[in-house]
């Protein structure tokens, strides 16, 4: 019936664009394939050279002859398996599968010269894309490539490849070339079916060590005896056999940092390598595992069962990923799926108890740790533990742990007083235990809120120009008005008041025109503090005034302010005025200036400080606190000494 069909199917050049030239995305992949058809043709040993605008891959293997080159590497979509060819005459199982992978060397480059000797028989010949192209639009059915003269090849074994006129930048990349190579073939290094398989970059051989992440693994869950043997190279502290189907092992590393490559790779994947290849990279991702733990495992999975020569090729044309639906990839996904889920949870535990470790070297946390309870100490040891497992500084956890302890010697302190009530009448000592630890974690509690306001203080030190510094206090100073006087620790807001103060200060005849442009901006604040009322203003730094000027204008305030108390009940409230200046007020130069000024000031309830007293008062208030209490508290031990040992 198909003879008398008037149909054809043919196939057009065109296809080699789809099928390989453009396939392949980065330079590792395509070396791969030259790679992968090395150990095709028993080759022991792989040179590749990395130049400047050249790439040269030179194999041992058993070459290819004329009929060779034609039959199988010129013959796209040669299946070598099914005609017969599933093992290499010395017995490796065979890689090559679509026979697409040496359209690959055309993603990168435009020429490719090719060199073989078979039995003897030398043979050579050149690759153009310019050439192939020419060919497809010419809509020609075949391409003929040019012959290399036997007298120049000089090979005597195996196979030259040189890749000239590279569009992709290679040159001075030798280094991450092998790296990126050593993950991509586990059988490189090693001896397979009785044969060595190695391969040089640049004459650099390319070792296990060039994976990366083998001396990076803290803990490592094995499969099989592949798995066994690998955690002997690995710095893994803990080693936990498993059971499945699949070969390798999974690890886990201390620092999420760790998987960080050299060349700036992300090591952060499990690779499933088929027959010692990697068939899929960004498994994680393939798998959907995006939770806190998958940002530290790494691991090799070998499934050579997946390539079955029986059955239809697991893999994508590029031969970079597997396909998602085939039965067999759905099998493995969810064994491996269970396997990182139990690694999961174990990795939670054995990472809480390392956390805990880690703070238990310091002497004084240790000995703290022994004062909780039991329930308490299992709470502190998951704290601790998930604290070591954030992508964090050494340094920017000390705090974490720090505040752990404040929190657990709250817990402590709450149940210390959940006990008052069943003590005795006559045990003093109970109560008094009570209160001093309640003092102690009062104390250490202002002691750190005191030492990170010293330490916000101490940064305008740095805000040398006027501008910047008016700014910075003008955005923190009302809402912190600690900065002011520590004693105002507890300044708040009455919305009421202070509507009404704002409106008898700022809305008033006598704060417009002339007075206005002489006394310059008012910026205006209001706070009420141990039931005194505050007034504050904020002069523009580089403004210079004296006390006249301002007496005058706080003499206003107070007339508004005596107003404003006697209509609500309320005169016998205290207030006071406080005027913030960037620079000295003229008349303090003269003699005995301050004082006279002071003096003047406190008739209307005002007193003047410049942003540079403001920040010493306030910086040596806080200081002489911490050295003063700092020394006297038991618990402060223990925080310093996270500080000065973690």
């Amino acid at each position: 019936m198909a003879e008398n069909s008037p149909f054809r199917m043919t196939i057009d050049l065109n296809v080699l664009n789809h099928l390989g030239i453009k396939l392949y995305s980065s330079v590792p992949a395509v070396i791969s394939e030259a790679v992968a058809n090395a150990w095709d043709a028993d080759a022991e040993s792989v040179g590749i050279d990395v130049a400047t605008g050249k790439i040269v891959i030179q194999d041992d293997g058993h070459g290819m002859s004329v009929d060779d080159i034609n039959r199988k590497f010129l013959t796209v979509g040669y299946q070598r398996r099914k005609n017969g060819e599933a093992k290499t005459p010395q017995g490796r199982p065979v890689l090559g599968r679509k026979g697409i992978g040496k359209l690959s060397l055309f993603s990168i480059a435009d020429t490719i010269e090719v060199h073989s000797c078979w039995g003897g028989e030398r043979s050579g010949l050149i690759l153009s894309l310019p050439g192939i192209q020419a060919s497809i639009a010419a809509g020609e059915k075949e391409y003929v490539p040019a012959a290399v003269p036997l007298e120049e090849i000089s090979i005597s074994q195996g196979t030259r490849i040189e890749i000239r006129d590279i569009r992709k930048a290679t040159h001075n990349a030798p280094g991450p070339l092998r790296r990126r190579l050593a993950r991509r073939f586990s059988s490189i290094g090693q001896v397979n079916y009785e044969k060595s398989f190695d391969v040089h970059v640049n004459g650099v051989p390319i070792t296990s060590e060039d994976r990366e992440y083998y001396k990076k693994v803290e803990f490592i869950w094995t499969y099989g005896e592949l798995g066994e043997e690998i955690s002997k190279s690995t710095s893994a502290t803990q080693v936990f056999p498993r059971e499945a189907t699949f070969s390798g092992w999974i690890g886990t590393v201390k620092s999420a940092g760790d998987l960080a490559s050299e060349d700036g790779d992300n090591l952060n994947d499990i690779q499933i390598m088929i027959r010692g290849r990697v068939a899929q990279e960004k498994t994680l991702q393939f798998f959907g595992e995006d939770g806190l733990y998958a940002s530290y495992v790494v691991g090799e999975i070998h499934a050579d069962w997946l390539d079955d020569d029986e059955k239809e090729d697991v893999a994508t044309s590029n031969r970079q990923a597997l396909i998602e639906d085939d039965d067999r990839v759905v099998k493995l996904r969810a064994e491996i799926q269970a396997e990182l889920k139990h690694i999961q949870n174990k990795w939670t535990d054995l990472r809480n108890k390392e956390g805990s470790k880690e703070a238990l070297k310091v002497p004084e946390v240790d000995a703290w740790f022994k004062t909780l309870g039991a329930d308490q100490r299992n709470k502190a040891t998951q704290m601790f533990g998930k604290i070591n497992t954030l992508k964090l500084d050494p340094s920017d956890k000390k705090p974490l742990f720090k505040f752990s302890v404040l929190a657990f010697e709250k817990l402590k302190l709450r149940d210390s007083l959940s006990r008052l009530d069943s003590l005795s009448d006559s045990d003093f000592s109970g109560f008094l235990k009570a209160f001093e630890d309640h003092d102690e974690l009062e104390a250490q509690l202002y002691y750190e809120i005191s030492k990170g306001r010293l330490d916000l203080i101490n940064s305008f030190e740095g805000l040398t120009e006027e501008n910047s510094l008016e700014k910075i206090l003008q955005k923190f100073l009302f809402q912190h008005l600690w900065l002011l006087d520590p004693s105002w620790d507890r300044a708040a807001i009455d919305p009421v008041m202070e509507k009404e103060v704002k409106k008898a200060v700022l809305n008033d005849e006598e704060f417009v025109g002339e007075y206005m442009e002489t006394i310059g901006r008012v910026d205006i604040q209001y706070r009420k503090s141990g039931g005194e009322h505050l007034i504050i203003e904020l002069k523009r730094a580089g403004r210079v005034c004296d006390t006249d000027e301002l007496f005058a204008q706080v003499r206003k305030y107070q007339r508004k302010m005596d107003q404003l108390l006697a209509g609500t009940g309320r005169s016998a409230e205290a207030y006071e005025i406080i005027c913030l200046v960037g620079k000295d007020l003229k008349d303090w130069s003269e003699p005995q200036g301050r004082e006279k000024s002071r003096s003047i000031l406190e008739q209307a309830n005002a007193r003047v400080m410049t942003y540079q007293q403001l920040i010493g008062n306030a910086r040596r208030a806080y200081g002489e606190y911490l050295e003063a209490s700092k020394t006297a508290s038991r618990i402060y031990a223990i925080l310093d000494a996270i500080d000065a040992s973690l």
